[in-house]
């Protein structure tokens, strides 16, 4: 039940933020800025520090990071698979995509630190090393190959993927992290201090710039692909990784983690994402605010599961 309770003080977050933006305490204008600087600043340093000082064994993680590379890939497949069903145009598509796959690490992040094991957050860490550049490459890839008028892939739209990923502050990051614990490097504590601090400060604004971003008036939609976009990410992605999971005889700490990342909802970088690069901007942000909505009774109950595998 503790997973599940810690769930509650993110939630009180996710509300402060939407109340301060809503009563104006802090004005619509300046909360871009602050999604920009957890996104650029403060995001990055707590991605850089965890995968720093995690254990990147391979031999011990191997079948972990397979476990949630089938799940997330599984859904983003099916995502795309059914584009026709649907009929849904290049916009559309690609925020589906992004829906599908994206998870809110912040979230993430705040509620491993409350409910779950120590050991978990640093696998969760490494986890995150490699999706988050896989799911931030994938979306450039869909956004550049899915525009309002499909059109063939041509040498502008590969310059345009790969200017993209190579100034991605979170794939930036990442891949700084693998550097610096490869390399056996020890860092001071003069850069670790002031690092590790950002990273605290990560966890609150980001979860204050998602209730921010939450708008009630999307909320009354009848839109089957938007309804979709909620249960790929909620009940369909953590199912095939629960499936894998126990298939493979994950540790319990390990299934709860792979939950955690699984079950939780959209992040709101997909939607600066759609907005930057011609995506259905208004599409992505129903789906993620649904998301958000939902996983508050979901996401528990399955952290509730767990009690029950261990």
């Amino acid at each position: 039940m503790q997973p599940a309770l810690s769930i509650l003080p993110v939630i009180a977050l996710v509300l402060l933020g939407h109340l301060a933006r809503r009563s104006g305490v802090i004005a619509a204008a300046s909360w871009p800025g602050i999604e920009q600087l957890g996104y650029r600043v403060l995001f990055p340093a707590i991605l850089l520090t965890s995968i720093y000082r995690s254990d990147l064994s391979i031999g011990r993680l191997g079948p972990y990071l397979a476990a949630l590379a089938l799940a997330f890939a599984g859904v983003g497949l099916l995502a795309l698979m059914l584009r026709r069903p649907l009929r849904l145009d290049g916009p559309r598509s690609s925020s589906l995509f992004q829906a599908a796959l994206r998870f809110n690490s912040l979230l993430i992040l705040a509620v491993a630190a409350q409910a779950l094991p120590p050991g978990a957050l640093g696998d969760l860490a490494v986890a995150f090393a490699f999706l988050i550049p896989a799911f931030n490459i994938s979306a450039i890839v869909a956004l550049t190959l899915m525009p309002p008028e499909i059109a063939a892939p041509g040498p502008r739209a590969m310059q345009r993927i790969a200017s993209e990923v190579l100034r991605n502050p979170m794939v930036l990051s990442c891949v700084a992290g693998l550097a610096l614990s490869l390399s056996g490097l020890s860092l001071p504590q003069a850069i670790l201090a002031p690092l590790d601090w950002l990273g605290q400060g990560a966890l609150a604004v980001g979860l204050l710039a998602v209730g921010a971003g939450i708008e009630p008036r999307r909320l009354w939609q009848v839109d089957p692909a938007m309804w979709l976009g909620v249960v790929l990410r909620l009940a369909i992605c953590p199912a095939i990784f629960l499936g894998i999971a126990l298939v493979l005889g994950l540790p319990a700490g390990q299934v709860a983690s792979g939950l955690l990342a699984t079950a939780a909802p959209g992040a709101p970088v997909g939607y600066i994402l759609a907005r930057q690069m011609g995506g259905n901007a208004d599409f992505y942000a129903a789906i993620f605010t649904w998301q958000t909505i939902a996983a508050a009774i979901s996401l528990p109950l399955w952290l509730v599961s767990t009690a029950f595998l261990g």
